[in-house]
């Protein structure tokens, strides 16, 4: 397997296992605080819905990166060396979306060459 695949595979996985960490925590609150019963956390319909859930978030994750590196792009504060969307992009130090652009340049799998110049 190519490495920008494996990187693109654990950025995906990173967003799916945050997105399992506050489903747990909320399904812990739901029987401390609320009193919800363990069986209904056992179910299929929940299971299915928490999966359900998973591919939302990853999908908004996703979105969410596209949008940040769109502002970045905008805001000269991400450069791409190349003529296509899949060239080497140069980020500055100061970049004010700093960790969604790098999930954006792991998934799509581009390189990242990282520029200190941090003012314009």
């Amino acid at each position: 397997m190519k490495s920008t695949t494996i990187r693109m595979l654990r950025a995906y996985l990173l967003v799916a296992s945050l997105g399992a960490v506050c489903i747990d925590a909320c399904v812990v609150i739901a029987m401390l605080v609320f009193d919800v019963p363990e069986r209904i956390f056992t179910s299929a319909d929940f299971r299915i819905a928490m999966a359900a859930s998973l591919l939302l978030l990853t999908l908004a994750a996703r979105s969410a990166a596209q949008a940040a590196f769109e502002a970045a792009l905008a805001s000269r504060h991400v450069t791409l060396d190349g003529e296509c969307r899949r060239g080497r992009v140069a980020m500055r130090d100061d970049c004010p979306h700093r960790l969604l652009v790098l999930l954006h340049v792991r998934i799509h799998g581009q390189q990242l060459a990282m520029s200190g110049v941090s003012g314009a």
